[in-house]
């Protein structure tokens, strides 16, 4: 039996999601994010399965004792021995997940987790993922200093020249993703970098990626984790490999092209 338009919808808006939360340092912060976090999770229940997994990523402060203090009865908490970097933390709240839709959120709340409701209200059926954008022209930029921006506008411009989807914003954790899209895409780079190859890779797969118009606000809490001329030099080295595999991509389909036409010749 096929479903028709609005049962897709209202079936989609139905799905069950996990939402994953890294936090590496963040103490100072925990109390904010349930604050800020369980309104959000009150009102997606009403017509969700919702499970919420928090992975503290190696800590060298109390972050741990305070996600136990604060979330200790409502969530997950998993705690990595070490610190292993941002994306290797999602892929760890992965393997502890059990849902369809799988989000992952800052622990800093420079995305307002009240987003997370509007971006699942774009995972539609022929939605894969949907990404926080806030240099997508609806956006909005707070009180985010202008070294970041500038760093962060000029890979997602980069990427966007080498890349088949044309994103406003590659570099957001504030996402939802279709399970499956974590399952198969591979990530080798466990840091911030991460988050860019699992689009990369999702668009190059044929994977359906829109964008939500976020507003992205600087920290309150604790300091960035950024280690800027590291994450500089990461990038362009991965935007090289990129570029060579495209380039190679282009020139097998060619030759079988020339193949092709010279059997029929």
């Amino acid at each position: 039996m096929h479903l028709q338009p609005l049962e897709l919808e209202i079936t989609e808006n139905r799905q069950s999601i996990s939402i994953i939360v890294p936090c590496f340092n963040e103490s100072e912060g925990i109390e904010s994010l349930k604050k800020k976090l369980m309104p959000v999770l009150t009102k997606l229940r009403l017509t969700r399965s919702v499970e919420l997994i928090l992975v503290d990523d190696g800590s060298t402060d109390d972050t741990f004792f305070k996600l136990e203090q604060y979330f200790g009865q409502i969530a997950q908490i998993i705690r990595h021995p070490k610190n292993k970097g941002l994306s290797a933390a999602i892929q760890t709240g992965l393997v502890y997940s059990i849902n369809d839709i799988v989000c992952t959120i800052d622990s800093d709340c420079t995305y307002d987790p009240q987003q997370l409701i509007e971006v699942l209200d774009l995972m539609r059926a022929n939605v894969d993922i949907v990404t926080a954008s806030p240099y997508h022209p609806k956006g909005r930029v707070k009180n985010v200093p202008g070294w970041r921006l500038f760093l962060s506008k000029g890979l997602s411009l980069l990427y966007r020249l080498v890349l088949p989807q044309k994103l406003y914003t590659y570099t957001a954790m504030f996402r939802a993703y279709r399970r499956e899209v974590l399952e198969t895409v591979p990530i080798t780079y466990p840091g911030f970098l991460g988050l860019v190859e699992i689009l990369a890779e999702a668009m190059l797969r044929g994977y359906k990626i829109v964008e939500y118009p976020a507003e992205l606000s600087s920290r309150m809490f604790g300091q960035s984790k950024l280690r800027v001329a590291r994450v500089i030099w990461n990038h362009l080295k991965y935007i090289s490999k990129l570029i060579v595999r495209q380039t190679f991509q282009q020139k097998k389909i060619k030759m079988q092209y020339y193949k092709y036409i010279k059997k029929d010749l």
